[in-house]
């Protein structure tokens, strides 16, 4: 099928984009906690996502 590719890289683009995310806000974290927090939430469902999109994929398409 089609998707599959496109949900593996996408997925893909997100892993990395989540990564890119969580090492700039480890490395220069901002002074306001709430933004930092919201950062960092960010980056962690970016790689959680990335990491779910393909195996949620997998069980439901079989």
């Amino acid at each position: 099928m089609v998707s599959k590719p496109v949900v593996y890289a996408l997925s893909a683009v997100a892993v990395v984009l989540g990564l890119l995310f969580l090492v700039d806000s480890i490395s220069s974290p901002s002074l306001d906690p709430a933004i930092l927090i919201r950062n960092l939430a960010t980056a962690v469902l970016a790689i959680a996502l990335g990491i779910a999109a393909p195996l949620l994929i997998k069980r439901f398409q079989e």
